[in-house]
This record gives structure tokens, sequence and C-alpha cells, in this order.
């Protein structure tokens, strides 16, 4: 194999994702941001040292850039080959950085010096982020959605899990580290982390592996958290199939306490309550402060389904749903959830 042998992104993605050992060159900061899906970060420059470089192109330009950067990696060699030779996956190894060019360049033929057959990916990550771009911006007609709708604590996310690896599920919320509420980033640990782009790459991951075909999804809003469902995919599960949880209050007290787990993120709750003053008023603020600190869950789950969440979510529920589901636990909305599906998909 060559040492500049490039592989296009498209002849990856044919193959499949899972047939290569892909490895990310690009800064940590770059891969946090978002990466190729499967991929894992070696990065040839640290943050630090790809801001250096990066001054000093444009403070003295290319040549010196490059010059920087070979001082800055010479002493690091060693131990960057030794990260690639104690990879003990035997699939063909594809690096590649921002552009496809010279960190993922240079550390092929690193690699290559060293033994390792390698290649890396053509175009980079923005090759990559191209292909993202493009498959949303023309979705394909071949995926179709049936989406479940319900009032706060009526546990449409946890019924979708429980179809996981039965149904094609597109776990929004999973991608967006965000439970989709006033209170969504409560215990998801990964929210800080959560970028435009990777919430993209995650939806794009799915889609990719699972499939063209139908797909069970929670009926959001377009904005989840701190990011956007893409328009086009966000059009057409508004178009599709549409299922109304119609559960009573008691249970979905009960299923919101047991979610969001006030007794032990009290003050992450305080926090995001406090967000709400200007939509229920200071005084339903306090009392509802109160009954939080004196751990009255249950009514202070109440009071904020009713005067907060509900109305919401009769200014959202769709006129003529084509399917209403009633349960009052996740085994038996499950079953119902189940076989719509099964009536829904043709494939």
């Amino acid at each position: 194999m060559s040492v500049n042998e490039e592989l296009s992104l498209s002849y990856i993605l044919e193959r499949g994702l899972e047939h290569f050992n892909l490895i990310d060159v690009r800064s940590e900061g770059e891969f946090a941001e978002d990466a190729i899906p499967t991929a894992i970060n070696i990065p040839l420059l640290n943050n630090e040292e790809r801001a250096k470089v990066g001054t000093c192109y444009v403070q003295t330009g290319p040549r010196e850039a490059r010059l920087l950067g070979v001082d800055l990696v010479s002493p690091k060699l060693p131990q960057l080959i030794r990260s690639f030779l104690d990879i003990k996956d035997r699939r063909l190894m594809v690096v590649y950085c921002w552009r496809g060019g010279l960190r993922s360049g240079s550390t092929a033929g690193l690699l290559k010096l060293a033994g390792l057959d390698v290649s890396k990916i053509e175009g980079g990550y923005k090759y990559f982020r191209n292909h993202i771009n493009s498959f949303f911006q023309n979705f394909s007609p071949s995926y179709s959605f049936i989406n479940l709708y319900g009032p706060t604590g009526c546990g449409k996310t946890a019924l979708l899990r429980q179809l996981e690896g039965t149904a094609r599920v597109l776990d929004l919320e999973k991608a967006a580290a965000h439970k989709g509420s006033s209170f969504g980033d409560v215990d998801e640990p990964e929210y800080e982390n959560v970028t435009q782009k990777n919430f993209e790459s995650k939806i794009w991951y799915k889609l990719y592996k699972e499939k063209e075909g139908v797909y069970l999804v929670e009926g959001e809003s377009m904005k989840i958290g701190k990011v956007s469902v893409p328009k086009n995919l966000f059009n057409r599960m508004r178009g599709g199939v549409s299922v109304v949880a119609d559960v009573p209050l008691d249970a979905r007290i009960r299923f919101t306490v047991d979610n969001y787990k006030p007794e032990l993120y009290k003050d992450e709750i305080l926090r995001s309550l406090l967000r709400l003053k200007k939509y229920i008023g200071t005084s339903k603020v306090d009392e509802l402060a109160k009954l939080l600190d004196a751990k009255d869950y249950e009514s202070f789950t109440k009071i904020l389904l009713e005067s907060y969440y509900d109305p919401l979510y009769m200014r959202s529920i769709p006129e003529r749903p084509d399917y209403i589901i009633r349960y009052e636990d996740i085994e038996e909305g499950k079953k119902q959830l189940e076989q719509i599906y099964i009536q829904n998909n043709h494939t």
C-alpha cells in the first residue's frame, strides 16, 4: 500500500464504517466538536500546539508554520507511533485530519515507516461534513416516521427505548443529551459536550446504520436543548404518522419523579425552576421552591405539570392524531406502540 494512498469517503461509507479502523489526528478540541462516528482520536498536534502553529501561519507564513509543526511533533514521535502500534484492532487503519492534507499525510508516512499498513481519507473531515450537510438538505423520501406525542411525564422516551432492537428508533433526546424540557439537562452529563455538528452526526449515523425505512421518534419541537433538528428531517417527521399517548395524571407524576430524581439533583432542578419566573410568575416559583425544599416532590410535580407543561402541550398536540394509546405503565404502552409500528412498517 502506497504511503499516499487515499480512500474516498464514498468508498468507506459503501463498504461500511465498521470495516475500517478510523483514526482522527486532529486536536482534541476539533474532535470534541465533531468527528466521523466510530473514529478514535490520536492528535498529531494538541489544542495548544495547533493554536501556536495557526498564529505562526498568520504572522510569518506557511513555511515557518510547517517548521514549527515539525519542531512540536518531533519530540513526541516515539510516543505517537507507539500509540498506533498499541492499537489491537486489525481492521484497515485509516487516518484523517481537517482536509485530508498535511496532518493526515504526515501521520500516514510515519506509520508506514513503522511498518503499519495505513491509508487516509480524501478530503478528511471537511468532506464528511459536506456529506452530512448534503444528506439532510436532500433528505431521502425512503425514511418515514411514526411520531409519539404525549404530555410531560407520560414516559415517551422510556417507551421508545424499550422498543430499541425490535423496531427502528431515532432517539433525538439521546443525541442531544437533553430531555426536551426546561429541566432537560438534569442528570445528563454529556450535555456540555453536545454541539450542533456532533448532534447531526449522531442522527446521521443512526439512519446510516439502520438503513431506510420506518422509524419511531418522539414528537419533539425543532429545538432540543441547545441544538436543533435539521429542517428537512423535522418536516418529514411532522408529516408522518401521529400517535398520542393518553396517560393519567397520577402515573405521569410518578414517572416524572422517577425520571428526574429530585432527591439527587435538587440544586440543578432549582436552577432550572428559577428560569421559569417569566412564564409562571415569581409567586408560583416561590411556592414550587418551598415544595422542593420540603421534599414534597409529588406536589411539586403536579403543580408544575398542570400550570406549565400541560398548557404548552395542548398547543402542540395534533388536532386529529392517527392513533391514541392509553396506558398506566411503560410495558402496556410499549405493546400498543409496537403494534402500530408493525402495522405501518411495510419494509
